[in-house]
């Protein structure tokens, strides 16, 4: 399961991708399985190991709609979109994330027309893209409700805002949805717990080569990138 964020916003944000960059990595793509979430599910709960690819976009920015979703249809590729209603219509932006620099956000109109040709699933990120340690039900609820009004049905899927696991929440989140993602670097095998799927970023400064290894699920070089940025955030915690 890859992560992206934004294609083509202009931000200096890692996880905001050239358009160009974007577009060799959907020529690599056509050589792999990529799959609709929901059948790679399936695939999994029956046990099979043919090696796939799930495309997903957290948060909502108008960019992917402006700058991926034009390429993802011509090639027709499915991708599961994970949207934080409050923003909906307004400006992407909350601190210490990928919404740090603001951009546009998308229009229900444009995750409308997305949903509407099949391609796209769209997915709960809570309303306010809420920090772990403030995810409520209320923020499941008003995200869930909000699709659901402009889409006529309930998400399925969840990802976790900030990529972080929420223990006391995982009940709820079981009861709601067949899936909830996490940030947590790995594949995904038969046997895995649904509710705590992994997921690979894909940021901007990836050379293809580098990209190309996420594909074949090489996530060595990933992990030890993961590794340096770890040590350089608590390396200026400490100073």
């Amino acid at each position: 399961m890859l992560i992206y964020h934004r294609v083509g916003g202009g931000s200096p944000d890692e996880r905001d991708l050239a358009v160009a960059d974007f577009e060799a990595q959907l020529d690599e793509l056509a050589s792999h399985d990529v799959l609709r979430l929901d059948d790679a599910l399936d695939r999994i709960e029956r046990g099979d190991t043919s090696p796939s690819v799930v495309l997903t976009f957290d948060d909502g920015f108008r960019d992917v709609y402006e700058h991926a979703w034009p390429r993802l249809r011509e090639a027709r590729l499915p991708s599961t979109l994970y949207l934080a209603t409050a923003f909906v219509g307004g400006t992407m932006h909350w601190d210490g994330s990928t919404a740090k620099a603001a951009g546009p956000a998308l229009e229900w109109a444009h995750i409308e027309e997305m949903a509407s040709t099949g391609l796209v699933t769209v997915g709960a990120h809570t309303h306010n893209h809420a920090r772990p340690e403030l995810l409520t039900t209320e923020e499941l609820d008003f995200c869930d409700s909000a699709i659901e009004e402009r889409l006529g049905t309930r998400p399925r899927h969840f990802a976790y805002p900030w990529g972080v696991a929420v223990p006391r929440m995982e009940e709820e989140l079981r009861r709601r949805y067949r899936s909830s993602v996490t940030g947590e670097l790995g594949r995904n095998q038969p046997g895995v717990d649904l509710a705590r799927l992994r997921r690979v970023p894909v940021r901007r400064t990836d050379p293809i080569g580098f990209f190309r290894a996420k594909l074949r699920g090489s996530l060595g070089p990933e992990k030890a990138y993961a590794g340096m940025v770890a040590l350089a955030k608590r390396s200026g915690a400490r100073a």
